[in-house]
């Protein structure tokens, strides 16, 4: 029998974080008789593969896979390869440091239930770092919001008409999350969401979220480039000309795309600027803008 739901766990080194994650899984009040789940190592050194077989034995899942991948070093393309071989009607990929509540999994099938329009279905989430953590509630739906900024859950639901439409998580831009979900809005997906907190996003030194702030500004402007039929022409001028070093086309703030008013700005700067270079005095200095996202991918 086909299985319902396919969930793809990439992993590398975080052997320590799939105790918690196996058992949140085995914990789901949907029961997991008709999920497969395909776990695929990048190249882990931490024992992880082993680890995670062990793990799936005791797992009640219709299906177990782990597979091992050579040297990715990202998560995108090791998503790509587990929803590859994927077969539920449903697609969830899940971080190991992931921690799904025992509601998530039920409450987003019937989200997508109740919305034959969704393709993408979310819950509000935890985020928690160090000691503390906050209740991060998501916007009421609108997908020109992702013109601005990744204002979706890390983690989510999909129809496997999204993947299908779909080229995949793209390795050219750190925000490989963003990037999916800006491909699924272009192709007409809406996402039904669901406000309670049934999922923990545990941000840590060291994750790949945090190394991809520092290529903030280039990975912006390759969702841009990537998704083009998505955004205003001013802002396809911004992201070419950022990843060509022009310098009037500022990164702009963290986890934040410039709209054409934004973009226009910049072009008054950098025009104001040179004149005054001709004129033979300095640049005014003017600060850049800032601002940040909820989360970043």
């Amino acid at each position: 029998m086909k299985p319902a739901l396919s969930i793809v766990i990439p992993n590398h080194d975080y052997g320590s974080c799939l105790p918690g994650l196996f058992a949140a899984l085995g914990e789901q009040s949907l029961g997991l008789e008709r999920t497969e789940i395909i776990f695929v190592d990048d190249c882990s050194s931490d024992g992880s593969l082993d680890l995670a077989k062990a793990l799936g034995r005791g797992l009640a899942c219709q299906g177990f896979e782990a597979l091992s991948s050579p040297r990715r070093g990202r998560p995108g393309p090791v998503r790509n390869l587990g929803l590859t071989r994927a077969r539920g009607d449903y697609l969830l990929c899940m971080d190991p440091d992931d921690l799904p509540e025992p509601g998530f999994m039920s409450a987003c099938l019937r989200a997508l239930a109740a919305r034959p329009d969704a393709g993408l279905a979310a819950t509000d989430y935890w985020h928690e770092e160090g000691s503390g953590r906050r209740l991060v509630g998501l916007p009421q739906w609108d997908p020109g919001l992702l013109r601005v900024q990744n204002v979706l859950s890390p983690c989510v639901m999909i129809r496997r008409a999204v993947w299908e439409k779909s080229r995949g998580y793209r390795d050219n831009t750190a925000y490989e999350d963003w990037d999916f979900w800006v491909q699924a809005a272009a192709n007409g997906f809406a996402a039904a969401l669901v406000n309670e907190p049934l999922f923990r996003y545990r941000a840590h030194p060291g994750s790949y979220s945090e190394r991809a702030r520092a290529e903030d500004g280039r990975a912006k402007a390759m969702i841009v480039l990537n998704n083009p039929e998505f955004f205003p022409l001013a802002v396809r001028r911004w992201a070419a000309a950022l990843t060509n070093g022009e310098p009037w086309a500022l990164p702009f703030g963290r986890g934040l795309i410039p709209g054409p008013g934004q973009v226009r700005t910049m072009l008054d700067i950098a025009a104001r600027a040179a004149d005054q270079v001709q004129g033979g005095r300095g640049p005014e200095q003017t600060p850049g803008p800032t601002g940040r996202a909820e989360h970043d991918n």
